[in-house]
């Protein structure tokens, strides 16, 4: 039977994939990191120490009251 050009519609009965080959992009990537990443990682702990510190106050009071 030999190879089948692609084609819309597959023979009956059969099951058949389609690969498309990846195409080189060439040297664009130079491989650094962005600062994203970082910039994300400094928000989201700035947001998340606010309250942490702001319990953990509130918490000192308490204790040292007694």
């Amino acid at each position: 039977m030999g190879t089948l050009p692609f084609t819309a519609l597959a023979p009956t009965g059969s099951a058949q994939a389609v690969a498309i080959a990846p195409t080189s992009q060439g040297a664009t990537d130079s491989g650094a990191p962005g600062d994203t990443p970082n910039l994300f990682l400094w928000f989201t702990v700035a947001i998340m120490a606010i309250p942490i510190l702001l319990t953990m106050t509130l918490l000192a009071t308490v204790l040292t009251r007694r």
